[in-house]
């Protein structure tokens, strides 16, 4: 379970890294901006309600070539709906600022997730753990790069370095770095 867990935590951060929530994560506006620990929520519920849904609702039909044209618009509804109900019952847990749009089921993340988790996946804890460990994924991707963000803004860096280039070598360099911890952790455990 716990290897299921660094998994789809390293998994989902080579997906980020990979360009799916690029554009939101290296704004330069959002340089003040909290940590989205709301929208990590709605990924986790989302990924873990939707793979419900498709495992034990949908499990008659046969996907195949239609089954990101099926899920996508699903996960879009599932974060679209989250938020709709949090904004409802709970606004004071919802924030101003919304780091990822639900309406593209945050650029695509909760859509790899459940794909990842639905091809994974068997048991209930498992879907669990993994839904777990791709929020957990995101959320240390984006402490690390609001980190050197701020630590870009305070050293002297080169003009030409600064802003996108620089979030971009860096989300390369996790990618790089969370890969190669990947690979140690499952070797130390015999996973490969």
């Amino acid at each position: 379970m716990l290897g299921l867990l660094i998994f789809s935590g390293f998994t989902l951060n080579l997906i980020l890294h990979s360009a799916l929530g690029i554009g939101n994560i290296t704004e330069e506006q959002n340089q003040s901006q909290p940590i989205g620990l709301f929208q990590v929520g709605v990924l986790f519920v989302s990924v873990f309600l939707l793979w419900l849904l498709a495992s034990y609702g949908l499990a008659f039909l046969a996907f195949g070539f239609l089954e990101y044209a099926l899920l996508f618009p699903l996960s879009a509804l599932a974060c679209m709906g989250l938020e709709a109900f949090c904004t409802r019952w709970f606004p004071s847990l919802v924030p101003e600022y919304k780091g990822f749009n639900p309406v593209t089921a945050y650029d695509g993340l909760v859509l790899c997730s459940l794909m990842m988790t639905l091809h994974i996946a068997r048991t209930l804890m498992e879907a669990l753990i993994l839904s777990l460990g791709f929020s957990l994924g995101t959320l240390l991707s984006m402490v690390l790069l609001q980190e050197i963000r701020k630590r870009s803004s305070l050293e002297l860096v080169p003009s030409f370095m600064q802003g996108r280039p620089l979030m971009l070598i860096s989300m390369g360099l996790l990618s790089l770095l969370f890969t190669a911890l990947g690979l140690i952790c499952f070797n130390a455990w015999g996973i490969f």
